[in-house]
């Protein structure tokens, strides 16, 4: 003979399902951001003074550059970047349109850091620190100003 289980006992699990289901959501969400997770490091960036000259570059193709959380990210061809400041591993440079992002532990605001026409890494102001690429990319500047 079959028994229907009673709806009293199913009330009953729910809060014992809930913790389960919370439980592993949460595990996911640990275990997909320790994924995404990048080394980065503490700097201090020194800000283009405004009696600097304009410093603007455009990239004549693309640039996949690979970060070291094994994702990439495309700087679009065509864009504009301009000089805003420095750190001890290159000059920081900010997109003239809209805002640029990476994933790292959470989607940051990022600026290209680069020298000798190669991009070595970005800063995030967000953090106030460098993020290193896992290798540098020459950059194809089509214009400087």
């Amino acid at each position: 003979m079959f028994m229907a289980s009673s709806p009293v006992r199913r009330l009953e699990d729910c809060p014992a399902r809930a913790a389960r289901v919370l439980f592993l959501a949460a595990a996911c969400a640990f275990a997909l951001g320790a994924c995404m997770s990048v080394n980065t490091q503490k700097v201090s960036m020194v800000h283009a003074a405004p009696a600097d000259p304009v410093h603007i570059i455009q990239l004549s193709r693309p640039v996949i550059a690979a970060l070291p959380n094994d994702s990439s990210v495309t700087l679009a061809a065509g864009s504009q970047w301009r000089r805003v400041g420095a750190l001890p591993q290159g000059d920081v440079y900010r997109p003239l349109s809209g805002l640029f992002t990476i994933q790292t532990r959470r989607q940051d605001e990022a600026y290209a850091v680069a020298s000798s026409g190669k991009l070595l890494g970005f800063y995030l102001p967000g953090e106030g620190s460098y993020m290193p690429l896992s290798r540098p990319v020459t950059l194809p500047v089509e214009m400087r100003q």
